[in-house]
């Protein structure tokens, strides 16, 4: 088998799980229109049963490492060529593995939630983990179909008008692109609770007018990413949404129909949060539809 390498390559982390079965389809797919070969990795850590270093374990590893990739392997010669693909086992702990392979990749992808025959390999803290450290960009894809984008699903993008966002923007443009896809941008703003609070203060004179500020930002912050993607592929179909809602409720219910969604990230203390701060933990846990977290 050809060995698959360069930096635009995608890594898929495979554990055996429906969610990991889900993640390889849609890497491979993901791997062929981009016309770039597919590293499938899978890792089981070593365990220390409570009895001894030397103590002999129900199984070994690597094996087991090896036996789960070679699964992945025959899932992605589906789609992809002998070629084209490229399959390693390890014994080493799975967000560590996918970490190290993604100094050498374009796009790591993991699959969430999932439950193997080894345990709960990618469940939490690997994902968050994958994504707070990789060196490119994270798809994180759910269990069940796998829905790619299309005429019928769109691209959709978070914005908040950092430059984190049209970074964004610019790779959610880029997949739009890609897959003949339209493109949504998704602005919502939220109230301070302090204008809340000053209602029964002020009256309702002070929401009135926070409520004209945000909305102004927000639309102004979606004309910038629109102009942005045009100007990245002028020929794109570019849709926009602006309206007062919390921002992790309203990307993952916007997004039920898309076919991938897109956001950023920053480099904010030990978790590397995503575009939309707090919202990180909510979209990937709860999204329907495969998540792009954009490395800034």
């Amino acid at each position: 088998m050809q060995t698959v390498s360069g930096t635009d390559q995608v890594v898929v982390g495979f554990d055996g799980s429906p969610a990991a079965e889900s993640a390889v389809e849609w890497a491979a797919q993901h791997a062929k229109r981009r016309g770039v070969g597919l590293k499938v990795v899978a890792a089981v850590p070593w365990q220390y049963n409570g009895i001894g270093i030397n103590a002999a374990l129900p199984f070994h590893p690597r094996e087991l490492a090896e036996e789960l990739a070679e699964d992945g392997h025959k899932r992605a010669l589906k789609i992809l060529d002998e070629t084209q693909v490229e399959v390693v086992g390890v014994a080493a702990n799975a967000a560590d593995a996918l970490v190290q392979a993604s100094e050498s990749a374009g796009l790591v992808v993991v699959g969430h939630p999932s439950r193997s025959r080894v345990g709960q390999i990618f469940i939490g803290s690997v994902v968050y983990g994958v994504v707070a450290h990789a060196k490119c960009h994270v798809a994180v894809v759910p269990d069940g179909e796998v829905v790619l984008p299309g005429v019928r699903h769109s691209v959709m993008v978070g914005v908040d008008g950092s430059d984190a966002a049209l970074k964004a923007v610019d790779i959610a443009a880029d997949e739009a692109h890609r897959w003949g896809a339209p493109l949504e941008i998704v602005q919502t703003w939220v109230l301070s609770s302090m204008t809340v609070w000053g209602e029964g203060v002020s009256g309702t004179s002070m929401i009135d007018g926070e409520a004209r500020f945000f909305g102004k930002q927000a639309r102004e912050s979606v004309a910038r990413a629109t102009a942005e993607a045009k100007m990245r592929h002028a020929d794109l179909t570019v849709d926009t949404l602006v309206y007062e809602e919390h921002p992790a409720r309203a990307l993952v219910d916007a997004a039920q129909k898309a076919g991938l969604l897109v956001v950023g990230s920053r480099g904010l203390g030990g978790f590397e949060r995503l575009l939309l701060g707090s919202v990180s933990r909510y979209v990937i846990q709860h999204a329907t539809v495969p998540v792009l977290v954009v490395r800034r």
